[in-house]
């Protein structure tokens, strides 16, 4: 069966089409990549929207150099689990820590040094994908490659008063529910191809997301 690729560029301007709800993506068996920059010395805030087999940290982030950390957060405990990748070997076993569609992780960088990671898989063929909301924060995703407005997800769809979004771009920008007609200036919020992002509520349940594309 043949795989076709879209690459980055092509996936952006996918992400323009599922925003008017008219995407098409051609074959039954299509390969996707996505290209995230991380600075020196910063935390990005990033997510995984393809189906990969290995998506442990030591192989999405197997490429960082010595020195770089992955934090995933505990919807449990509500804080943060830190790993260090302290030998080129590679992350030991903190490297076993998944990345799931849906979910999401920081990764910073030592100072003086800056890189490209590549996200690469499978552009998921789901009719719909679960994204966890938990009572206290999570740190959830869009789980398809394309860019989504936020308030055309489920999740924004089902919120409730109260209820709060928060976007990283080294620095935090929050939007919060604040009545039933809707969130505001966050009405103008685009969720990126690999832009995980925190939701906060007061309850815990599950949201299908569906998917915004057709594939032939």
């Amino acid at each position: 069966m043949k795989k076709f690729l879209i690459t980055a560029v092509i996936t952006s301007l996918i992400g323009g089409a599922a925003l008017a709800q008219t995407n098409v993506v051609s074959s039954a068996n299509v390969v996707g990549y996505n290209q995230i920059t991380i600075p020196s010395n910063q935390y990005v805030l990033v997510s995984l929207g393809f189906d990969v087999a290995d998506n442990t940290i030591s192989n999405l982030f197997g490429s960082l150099p010595v020195g770089s950390s992955a934090y995933l957060w505990d919807t449990q405990t509500q804080a943060y689990k830190s790993f260090t990748k302290a030998t080129r070997g590679g992350w030991n076993a903190f490297g076993t820590n998944r990345i799931t569609a849906g979910t999401g992780a920081f990764a910073k960088l030592p100072a003086n040094i800056a890189t490209n990671i590549y996200f690469s898989g499978d552009v998921p063929t789901a009719g719909t994908s679960i994204i966890y909301q938990v009572n206290g924060y999570a740190l959830v995703a869009y789980p398809y490659p394309v860019d989504m407005a936020f308030t055309n997800t489920t999740l924004a769809k089902n919120s409730s008063i109260g209820d709060s979004i928060s976007i990283w771009s080294n620095g935090w920008t929050v939007y919060t529910k604040a009545t039933r007609g809707g969130w505001g200036a966050g009405s103008n919020a685009v969720l990126k191809v690999g832009q995980a992002f925190f939701y906060k509520s007061t309850n815990t349940a599950s949201r299908g997301e569906i998917k915004p594309y057709t594939i032939n």
